[in-house]
């Protein structure tokens, strides 16, 4: 049985949510900001290789919060709206372990990439 301050506790899950979803909406607003037409750049010069991964290079550590974010996020309301679809508590453990294991997956590929350029 969970204490009265787990981390288990949905509480916690749903101030994760806010948080990541609080920092999602500024990182995304700059990365939309920087294939805008505010950069003066057409859209077919903002999806060039060169822009790609000079914003990529330059930009990693943004581009790495909105990974990151975006990952926990999704997939944390995928395993929320499963739990709350399936209502079956005994094998919620199952969709957890599944969601970590992908969570991970993902956070090691895009974690990756932005490394490797």
């Amino acid at each position: 049985m969970p204490s009265k301050y787990s981390l288990l506790k949905e509480s916690w899950n749903m101030i994760l949510m806010y948080a990541l979803a609080l920092i999602m909406i500024f990182v995304l607003t700059f990365h939309l900001l920087l294939v805008s037409p505010l950069t003066g750049k057409t859209f077919e010069q903002v999806l060039t290789y060169s822009y790609v991964l000079h914003n990529l290079t330059y930009y990693r550590i943004v581009f790495g919060l909105l990974l990151y974010a975006a990952v926990i996020h999704g997939l944390n309301g995928l395993r929320v709206v499963l739990i709350e679809w399936l209502h079956v508590k005994r094998f919620q453990w199952i969709i957890n372990i599944i969601i970590v294991i992908l969570m991970a997956v993902l956070l090691a590929v895009g974690t990756y990439t932005l490394i490797a350029i």
